[in-house]
């Protein structure tokens, strides 16, 4: 394998991250009825819109509970994520390996959102930062932090539970990482 298909695989799983980490936080933006004001939701929609927009449409616009044009559209870029890797790594493709790898790039690209979410929230809240971005980050990812809370409380005024957060999404993270990488 060359190098340049080497540095375009790495460029193509990068894109294809972040892309699909913004489609798949543009879903739970909205499963969380977050307004479109707010600037983490307007962020994901002029990122997205153009991807998704014509899933919108073709739908005849139901979207539901969930936001299944992002969802769609984001298992479409791992889809897609995950042959071109295949191709440009000259990693051999398995049937079971092209079907597992989509599906653990969402669940790799979930557990990163959650991962990085939670520390950018702790750190802006320990610093006390005035920014307006604060309030919706830990209204994203409080359903995560809620439940260690509950077995963990808060030691001496520290609460410990995106700690706690962290850990378990590395250890996902790990059990993940080859799955997604289609080694089965």
């Amino acid at each position: 394998m060359n190098l340049i298909s080497h540095l375009l695989g790495y460029v193509v799983d990068l894109l294809a991250a972040l892309l699909g980490s913004v489609l798949l936080l543009r879903a739970w933006v909205y499963t969380l009825a977050i307004p479109t004001s707010d600037p983490i939701a307007k962020f994901c929609e002029v990122l997205t819109d153009w991807l998704v927009q014509p899933v919108v449409r073709s739908t005849g616009g139901r979207i539901g509970r969930w936001h299944w044009p992002a969802l769609l559209c984001a298992f479409a870029v791992a889809i897609l994520s995950s042959i071109l890797s295949r191709l440009l790594f000259g990693v051999p493709m398995s049937l079971l390996g092209l079907f597992v790898s989509p599906f653990a790039l969402l669940g790799r690209w979930a557990t990163e959102l959650v991962l990085w979410g939670t520390v950018i929230w702790a750190v802006l809240t320990w610093l006390r930062s005035p920014s307006p971005v604060i309030r919706t980050l830990g209204f994203l990812v409080e359903p995560f932090l809620r439940p260690i809370r509950r077995v963990i409380p808060p030691v001496r005024g520290v609460d410990l539970s995106p700690v706690f957060v962290f850990i378990l999404c590395q250890l996902v993270l790990i059990l993940i990482t080859p799955l997604a990488r289609g080694i089965v």
